[in-house]
């Protein structure tokens, strides 16, 4: 299958290197020169523009930043939904603002372009190994990308319109996000204890108290390094703005991600936004 991806950045060439190895040909495209010249080294077709994309296939899968991003995209100075062939099938893995992928998707189906959210649950790294979860605004009956999703996730849980599996990626994103959180207060009260930061890291993994990221990202809280990124601890400040709003609209009371919020705030403002998540310990050690 032809596969366009617009979006060539960490989770994207991750994304491309899924398709690639299940056999899809990709079209892809990014702004960025370094990026498209790594995509390409993996295997990508890189295309000179956006409309060279839409012009080669009629599956489009994004991986951008923002909704924001993604409305410039298509409406901005790239004008891509103006180059979309009739029958497009655009499946966008941003985690953004859920009602706005509502709205974009029911301005392109006027022109008869589906639009839906297909939430990527995991790392790069994690789309790398093959172990990423699908979460999709679509009625599975609906769903002739399969193909293609099915490359790049090792499950798929579907919520029946867009907006839904973004409402549900916020929720997956608030557990990922204090996970990290608990683990950098409790290695940043070991270290001010005296104690071995690899040791209590070791117990930690081996009780009751394991979760995935002491694997993923107790060493990099371990040994202070926190390059090359993964995932950008950026990308979740991004992501934990986004649960408050969404928890706002509910009325929900979520306390522990405020504070989280107001700690990683601190953490962007002395510019660390680049580095991995995993970062969220230099909140507790400096």
């Amino acid at each position: 299958m032809d596969v366009g991806l617009i979006g060539l950045g960490l989770m994207g060439r991750a994304i491309a290197l899924r398709l690639v190895a299940a056999g899809h040909r990709v079209a892809g495209y990014d702004i960025d020169r370094d990026a498209r010249m790594q995509a390409a080294a993996t295997g990508v077709d890189v295309q000179e523009t956006t409309a060279d994309v839409a012009r080669g296939t009629r599956l489009i899968l994004l991986s951008l930043p923002t909704s924001d991003n993604r409305r410039e995209l298509l409406w901005g100075a790239q004008d891509l939904a103006n180059a979309l062939q009739p029958r497009t099938v655009i499946l966008d893995t941003t985690t953004g603002k859920p009602e706005d992928i509502e709205e974009d998707s029911r301005r392109l189906a006027t022109a008869g372009i589906k639009l839906t959210d297909v939430c990527l649950s995991g790392s790069s790294q994690v789309m790398q190994e093959g172990r990423a979860i699908a979460l999709i605004g679509d009625n599975e009956e609906n769903a002739d990308y399969g193909d293609a999703v099915g490359a790049i996730s090792k499950a798929q849980y579907y919520f029946q319109k867009p907006g839904q599996g973004n409402r549900v990626k916020l929720i997956v994103n608030l557990v990922f996000g204090l996970n990290r959180l608990v683990l950098a207060e409790a290695l940043g009260l070991a270290e001010r204890a005296g104690f071995d930061l690899s040791t209590v890291l070791e117990i930690l993994k081996t009780g009751e108290t394991y979760s995935v990221v002491m694997d993923t990202k107790g060493p990099k809280m371990v040994t202070g390094v926190y390059e090359p990124a993964v995932a950008r601890l950026g990308q979740h400040a991004k992501d934990v703005h986004l649960i408050l709003d969404y928890a706002r609209q509910l009325g929900a009371s979520v306390p522990v991600t405020e504070t989280h919020a107001q700690i990683i705030d601190a953490l962007m403002r002395e510019g660390l936004g680049d580095l991995d998540n995993a970062a969220i310990f230099k909140a507790y050690h400096s």
